[in-house]
């Protein structure tokens, strides 16, 4: 009996840490526990790879190499995205200049340790900026590569066409964009992006919106971009490699 009085406590005091724990961690800890882990990482660096190589399949050369080449990373999430970015970047291009924008003040703090102590040398730019504002301090067609991952999605039906048209505005000629972003086709991607609002009203404590795969490619569409889509292997999570018409 004792003994079962001394599980029911353990276990109702181990609950109890992990509920305040919960409770209590930073939206930057919470999204860490997915997006800092190696599987995902690796993901991303897959994706960054795929994401070029769908340029082929619309007609369009990058040239790496090009001592001017400027790129962003679009909402970073945290130093592990961060790092693999801009690692995936410099070995194509050791003098890129490289943007990180987040509109977290622990995502910039923490990327701003990472380039400091790894990345000193490199010429790196890390800015806490709404997506929106990007023109108040870049110039219009200032950009070859524009990636982000799972970005899309804080934005309202409202706001969305203005960040795409935005990217648009920021791209050279030769410019592109890849991403990954939910898109959902049927029934079961509308229970699924149900179930992700929530999660993100819950585990994140944000706000998500839902494109649908068809709203996705409107806008792309109306903002004057020609594009490829792939799935990823993720439901209704797809990649996109977009280029100025």
């Amino acid at each position: 009996m004792e003994t079962g009085i001394h599980l029911g406590l353990l276990w109702a005091s181990s609950f109890g840490f992990w509920w305040y724990t919960f409770i209590h961690m930073s939206y930057y800890s919470r999204w860490g526990l997915v997006i800092g882990t190696p599987l995902f990482q690796n993901f991303l660096k897959r994706s960054y790879a795929l994401g070029v190589s769908d340029l082929d399949k619309l007609h369009k050369k990058v040239n790496f190499s090009d001592p001017n080449f400027t790129c962003m990373l679009c909402g970073v999430g945290n130093a592990a995205t961060a790092n693999s970015f801009i690692q995936f970047v410099l070995k194509k291009n050791p003098k890129a200049h490289i943007f990180i924008i987040d509109l977290g003040e622990k995502q910039v703090t923490e990327v701003k340790k990472l380039v400091q102590h790894n990345f000193s040398k490199s010429n790196i730019t890390i800015r806490q900026v709404n997506a929106i504002d990007l023109l108040s301090w870049l110039k219009s067609s200032s950009l070859n590569w524009i990636e982000t991952d799972g970005f899309l999605e804080y934005f309202s039906p409202s706001q969305l066409p203005r960040l795409i048209h935005i990217w648009h505005t920021l791209l050279k000629p030769e410019g592109f964009v890849t991403i990954r972003e939910t898109a959902s086709q049927n029934k079961i991607g509308s229970i699924i992006d149900i179930l992700r609002i929530w999660l993100g009203k819950f585990w994140l404590r944000v706000q998500f919106y839902k494109f649908t795969l068809k709203d996705l490619e409107r806008i792309f569409d109306t903002e004057g971009f020609k594009y490829v889509s792939y799935p990823t292997g993720i439901p209704t999570y797809r990649r996109f490699t977009l280029i100025k018409k």
